[in-house]
This record gives structure tokens, C-alpha cells and sequence, in this order.
């Protein structure tokens, strides 16, 4: 099954993924990261995530955290999703060139449809039976 890394603050974005994700028998990893260190670095590159969900918020420290991840040799293949309740989020998303979005609130389906895209097949068949 996949791995899946989402740095969220909110409680209502951390339930539904762990609603529409965990009930497809994927690992889940939930980071919080007000600061850059070498630690969230290292820590991400050791999960090795074949997804990331990017909260944007205030109380995060982003987009500095996107360009963070992409900056790093062993994070930057890694598809990234932002999730925000921005209006201007499919924009930013583009301008930063994220690999999707989601805009909140947004529901299961809506999660996995975005999710499973980047999935390897094979792990997309099995968590769809």
C-alpha cells in the first residue's frame, strides 16, 4: 500500500484523510511544521511518501515548506497536493506548480479521486477493491 505524508493543522482536513486514506489500508503520517529544520527533512526523507498533502495555512510555514520539499534531491519526485480553503487555490497551486489541489471542505471521494492519481497502479486497483 502507499505512504502518504500530510502536513495539516486542521483537525477537519486530518479526519477526512484519515476517513477516505487509512480505510484503504494505506499508511498514513501526520506532520505538523512550523519551522524548517533539518529534522522535518530528514524525517520526510526517511518515509519516503509517495504522496504528500500540503495544508496551506497560516500556522504553517508555507509555501516555504513546498519549496522546501522540492528543493531536497530525495523529496522533489514526490507528487505534492495542497489542500486550502483559499479562493485562489487552483491559481497558487499552478504558480507553484503543485501536482494538485484541493480546496476545502472537500469530501472522501473527492480526497481519493486526487490521491489515486498519483498512486502506482497496482496500488490504486488494490485499495479500489
Amino acid at each position: 500500500m502507499a505512504r502518504i505524508v500530510c502536513f495539516a493543522d486542521n483537525a477537519a482536513v486530518a479526519n477526512v484523510v484519515q476517513q477516505g486514506l487509512g480505510d484503504r489500508e494505506h499508511t498514513l503520517y501526520f506532520l505538523t511544521a512550523s519551522r524548517l529544520t533539518n529534522e522535518l527533512r530528514q524525517t520526510v526523507q526517511h518515509l519516503a511518501p509517495d504522496v504528500i498533502l500540503l495544508e496551506l495555512s497560516h500556522a504553517l510555514d508555507n509555501p516555504h515548506l513546498y519549496f522546501f520539499l522540492r528543493a531536497d534531491r530525495a523529496t522533489r519526485h514526490i507528487p505534492i497536493i495542497l489542500v486550502s480553503s483559499g479562493a485562489r487555490l487552483e491559481q497558487q497551486a499552478a504558480i507553484l506548480g503543485a501536482d494538485g489541489y484541493l480546496q476545502r471542505p472537500f469530501g472522501v471521494e473527492q480526497l481519493w479521486k486526487a490521491v489515486s492519481a498519483y498512486l502506482m497502479p497496482q496500488q490504486a486497483l488494490a485499495a479500489a477493491a
